[in-house]
């Protein structure tokens, strides 16, 4: 089935929409975080911040990007490892600090900031509402916790966590907020709300207004929001785990039958008695690589290719490395293009030589045109396969995949929004198979085995072929069989290339291919030479409150 060629790319395009946009350079994890608030009788907060990064790669540093609510300030940024300082530089919004290690390293960071304007002065409290983490954030934290620290204790402390830090809180005895995470994965805002009595704050002028009525009405509607959460996601279990199990049964139930009995028919032509021959010619030898060998054409199928046009008295080679254009006419449109990309554009538009191939292909200028003249020869041979129906189609069958796709997008963003996580993951591979399948499934005809079969099976005979058994074959014969094994296996065709080329010449005195080796040669390099031609992070816009927020990364 061509999904054992569609399927890789797919999987890989589906990880790389799954996968966070950023692509660290260096592999690590941040194992815990501590960070303390103090907060200060002016409204300004010392933060101390805490990491500890284990590395897995050799690293130069670590990054913190930081940023400011609407409204205040941050000032006085610096690290230290084990009170010694460390150098901070500020880059595109982020601070990026230096501390190279190696692989293997668990490292312990301080960071320290003051936030100027960090605390609000009401009537009835001072509130301090900040976020740390913003959803810009690409590293995932495996324990956090955030304290936020009065002036003095305190009484009558109100603390909220909202999103990660959502119903974490809980107040010491002297009064300082505590928000108590564990986990955080990235992608995700951690804010934190404390309110003190306002007295702690005697620099700070009030302003109008009472402020412990807002979060209290804050915590009733996060809780009325977790309780409706908490209803749908059962009801979302109710529906969705069902769902995905029966028709996940379904689509492999299917998957397994179309498998089998296309396993059966390949398996019925492939017990036939074999005994060496070489098939009919029923397409070209490049189409025949294509369909046979692998739909991705080597280099060496462009002289399998010239081969053939020599055998079909299109092209007459003068000597080792010279070629002269007989005859225009061809069978198919891959053909034509050869023709036009070899003595056209290459050539004079009569004769080309191997050399000029080198000089062409070794000019900047000529990669672009040399790749797309093979990119249409290529789209040629396969439009011929495609015209000998050696697949069958099963529109219903594969539009009903298709239509389970879908279906299973739809279950994964529906478990997905309600954080059934693991029936989210199997609804996304179901999806993927599905959509595989849809695209994918058409399987080999009778007649396309039966051609595969007998073309692979001479590539194997003709490893070890006796010379009596390939002199008894026609020159036709010969030639085809020559071109195609030149194309799928150079190894076998280069150890071959002596005693074929020497039984040729007996027969008529001179080789159909002086030097298949050489030219093979000349159009791999070919290929080399035009195909060569053709850290830390951002500190984001800031989702939290206010445009607060921040992440962590490593270079």
């Amino acid at each position: 089935m061509k999904s054992r060629i569609i399927f890789p790319f797919l999987l890989a395009f589906i990880l790389m929409l799954l996968i966070p946009a950023q692509v660290l350079a260096v592999d690590f994890e941040i194992t815990e975080v501590r960070i303390d608030a103090q907060l200060n009788e002016d409204g300004t907060a010392d933060v101390t911040e805490n990491f500890t990064y284990q590395f897995e790669d050799d690293f130069e540093g670590i990054t913190r990007g930081l940023i400011e609510k609407t409204g205040t300030t941050i000032k006085n940024f610096s690290a230290t490892e084990n009170n010694n300082p460390l150098k901070v530089e500020m880059e595109d919004g982020v601070y990026k600090i230096y501390r190279s290690g190696e692989d293997d390293e668990t490292i312990q960071v301080e960071l320290t900031y003051q936030i100027n304007g960090a605390v609000e002065k009401f009537e009835d409290g001072a509130q301090f509402y900040w976020s740390f983490i913003d959803e810009s954030n690409e590293s995932g934290y495996g324990d956090m916790t955030i304290s936020v620290i009065p002036p003095a204790e305190a009484n009558n402390t109100l603390a909220l966590g909202y999103d990660e830090a959502y119903n974490t809180e809980m107040i010491t005895n002297e009064g300082a907020a505590v928000f108590e995470m564990g986990h955080v994965p990235d992608g995700k805002n951690v804010t934190v709300r404390a309110i003190f009595n306002p007295e702690l704050f005697p620099a700070l002028t009030a302003q109008d207004g009472t402020i412990r009525d807002d979060l209290a009405a804050d915590r009733e509607e996060l809780e009325n929001e977790a309780a409706i959460f908490a209803k749908n996601q059962q009801t979302a279990k109710n529906i969705g785990i069902p769902a995905i199990a029966i028709a996940g049964a379904v689509l492999l139930a299917g998957i397994l039958f179309a498998w089998m009995r296309a396993a059966k028919r390949k398996r019925k032509i492939n017990n036939y008695p074999y005994e060496f021959f070489v098939p009919k010619e029923s397409m070209s030898i490049p189409a025949l690589l294509y369909f046979t060998n692998s739909a991705f054409l080597s280099p060496n199928a462009i002289s399998a290719a010239i081969m053939e046009l020599m055998r079909k008295g299109n092209v007459r080679q003068l000597s080792e490395n010279h070629f002269e254009l007989v005859d225009r006419k061809t069978d198919h449109a891959h053909e034509e293009t050869l023709i036009r990309l070899l003595f056209d554009q290459i050539g004079d538009g009569r004769e080309f030589t191997l050399e000029q191939v080198e000089e062409y292909t070794r000019n900047e200028d000529n990669h672009a045109a040399y790749n797309e003249a093979v990119a249409e020869w290529n789209k040629g041979i396969s439009a011929e396969v495609k015209a000998k129906n050696f697949r069958e189609k099963h529109p219903a069958l594969r539009w009903t995949a298709g239509a389970m796709s879908l279906l299973f997008i739809g279950l994964a963003i529906y478990t997905g929004i309600y954080e059934i996580f693991p029936w989210m993951a199997a609804s996304i591979v179901l999806a993927m198979l599905a959509f595989a399948f849809a695209i994918g499934y058409s399987p080999i005809t009778f007649e396309g085995h039966e051609v595969r079969r007998n073309w692979r099976k001479l590539k194997s005979a003709m490893q070890e072929l006796p010379a009596e058994q390939w002199n008894r074959l026609t020159k036709d014969e010969k030639q085809r069989a020559y071109a195609y094994l030149l194309g799928s296996d150079q190894k076998t065709a280069e150890r071959k290339a002596s005693a074929f080329t020497a039984a040729e010449s007996q027969v008529d005195g001179s080789s159909f291919v002086m030097n298949p080796v050489f030219m093979t040669a000349i159009f791999v390099s070919a290929g080399t030479t035009t195909s060569a031609s053709a850290s830390g992070g951002v500190a984001g816009s800031g989702a939290g409150v206010g445009g607060g927020g921040g992440g962590s990364g490593a270079f």
